[in-house]
């Protein structure tokens, strides 16, 4: 059971690893999308 949590904590962090890579290589108006999408979505739910 342990290694199954080490995998998933572990896949969690290269995804958002990954994200962050991508988002960090966009321009700065995509930052500006991205935080109206999270606004938009807090708002809604």
């Amino acid at each position: 059971m342990r290694d199954a949590d080490t995998t998933i904590r572990s896949e969690t962090g290269d995804t958002f690893r990954r994200f962050g890579r991508w988002l960090s290589a966009r321009p700065i108006e995509s930052w500006g999308f991205f935080a109206a999408g999270i606004l938009i979505a807090r708002i809604l739910f």
